[in-house]
């Protein structure tokens, strides 16, 4: 770690949107999760990469011993392959997408841990080359549209035995809050499923080696089940812990060759 208090890099998209309804829901989220992650041990730092400079991002980035990455708009098509003509398409956030994903993959290639929500499970299976399906044909299970699209659909979502996010949570379901019409589709590279909806949809992704865990429902949601972002935030915690321990056991005995 970097100080005994470790620092959490908190990515959202955008402070200049035309929504300024939509900003403000996101905004509350965002803060929750800085709330939470202060209270089980992490110093946070919150940034708009679609705003900040790119030196500001560099250094956040390299402060950072976590990163989380938060929901917001459809990921930019362009990013997996396809075009920006489909059903319910919206704005999309280019270079705030486009910085992410980079990150993403460094964060990747670093081990440095890393925690998606709902959008930010989608950027990091595009990071990783994975695609998106648009527009679920399920959709309304997911979200909610009109005057209580900025509400969250209750659904349950069954955990994959022997993942990691299932040690963490450490129950086979959960009720969950969502708001998606997207969800990922071909996986990206050495991603795994870690849960699923009732429909099928993928509600989870990890990586098979990386500390990396994303999941697509919103687990800062007020509505979602008490201590649940908690206990998400306190095992990203213990994933750092353990990585600082394999690299120091693996400095103090370097492999002979």
């Amino acid at each position: 770690m970097s100080t005994q208090v470790p620092f959490l890099l908190v990515i959202e998209g955008t402070n200049e949107r035309a929504d300024k309804a939509f900003t403000a829901a996101l905004d509350e989220l965002t803060q929750q999760v800085v709330d939470v992650a202060r209270s089980v041990g992490w110093l946070p730092n919150r940034i708009y990469i679609g705003d900040a400079s790119e030196e500001d991002i560099r250094n956040a980035y390299r402060q950072a011993d976590a990163v989380v990455v938060m929901g917001g708009e459809d990921v930019d098509p362009t990013l997996y392959g396809k075009t920006k003509e489909y059903p319910e398409t919206g704005n999309h956030l280019s270079l705030a997408d486009a910085r992410s994903t980079e990150l993403i993959r460094e964060s990747v290639a670093n081990h440095k841990p890393l925690f998606g929500i709902c959008r930010g499970l989608q950027l990091v299976n595009v990071a990783l080359g994975g695609t998106l399906v648009q527009h679920l044909d399920t959709a309304d299970g997911h979200r909610k549209t009109g005057v209580e699209e900025h509400e969250f659909v209750q659904h349950p979502v069954t955990l994959v035995e022997g993942t990691r996010l299932r040690e963490i949570v450490g129950v086979p379901e959960l009720l969950t809050e969502s708001s998606h019409h997207q969800a990922a589709d071909a996986l990206g590279q050495n991603l795994r499923i870690a849960a699923t909806a009732p429909d099928g949809t993928v509600e989870a992704l990890e990586h098979e080696s990386a500390p990396l865990v994303a999941v697509q429902w919103h687990p800062e949601s007020l509505g979602s089940e008490p201590g649940h972002l908690e206990t998400l935030l306190r095992g990203l915690l213990d994933v750092l812990r353990s990585t600082d321990i394999a690299t120091e056991q693996a400095s103090a005995n370097p492999s002979v060759v």
